[in-house]
């Protein structure tokens, strides 16, 4: 009987541990890798809306403070690179192929709220930082076509290194199989201050101009994992 007590108190005890809430002073490490990508489209006369970047990998670092349990709310650091790819398109520019891709590197002051306890604790957070990104948009006429006053070369249209503030935001799930592992999955958007699709010089002399303007953001898919202590 002493046995079975003894038992039950322990695997009782390493319950509650598994699944210790947040309290004031908990930290958390997190990495995660996953798709980066963007919503925001280039919109040019004569053409089509296609998007400002190709989708690609994405990855990054976050460190966390627990200012409070209930609710668990926490302050920390959080950066993220994302690579994307080339978006290739013949209907974006019309009589060209054409080539964008936006690349992004984000550092973040976030404010993160999480569900305290259990194995499932969904999250949302915010923050606000800088970033640093390259915007470019290249193009090449097709067979038969040519720039306005002669050639066929592939002309950067384009191409723009912006360092500037960002807004970054985001919902996910934390799942942890014990006290001190977990692993989730995140959405999150962020808004590149600096970059736009205003039109320029050299898509005013190749034939273009912008349609709309408007903001550009980046969005990311995560899996995440990481330690609490």
């Amino acid at each position: 009987m002493n046995r079975l007590i003894l038992a039950a108190a322990t695997i009782s005890l390493l319950a509650s541990l598994s699944f210790a809430d947040f309290t004031r002073g908990s930290q958390t490490i997190a990495v995660f890798g996953g798709l980066g990508g963007s919503s925001s489209d280039y919109d040019y006369e004569p053409g089509n809306r296609r998007p400002v970047t190709g989708g690609g990998g994405a990855f990054g670092g976050q460190y966390l403070y627990y200012l409070t349990g209930s609710p668990a709310l926490a302050l920390g650091a959080d950066i993220s690179s994302s690579l994307n790819g080339n978006r290739r398109s013949g209907d974006l520019l019309s009589g060209d192929e054409s080539t964008a891709r936006m690349k992004s590197l984000v550092g973040l002051i976030i404010e993160k709220l999480a569900f305290p306890r259990g194995t499932w604790r969904p999250y949302l957070f915010a923050g606000v930082g800088v970033h640093n990104s390259k915007q470019q948009l290249s193009a090449t006429p097709q067979p038969g076509n040519t720039w306005p006053g002669g050639g066929t070369e592939s002309r950067m249209l384009v191409d723009k290194n912006e360092t500037s503030a960002a807004l970054g935001y985001g919902i996910g799930m934390d799942i942890f199989p014990n006290d001190s592992f977990f692993f989730g999955l995140e959405l999150r958007g962020i808004w590149l201050a600096g970059l736009n699709t205003d039109d320029n010089a050299a898509l005013r002399a190749a034939g273009f101009s912008a349609h709309t303007s408007q903001d550009i953001t980046q969005g990311n898919f995560f899996l995440r994992a990481g330690v609490k202590f």
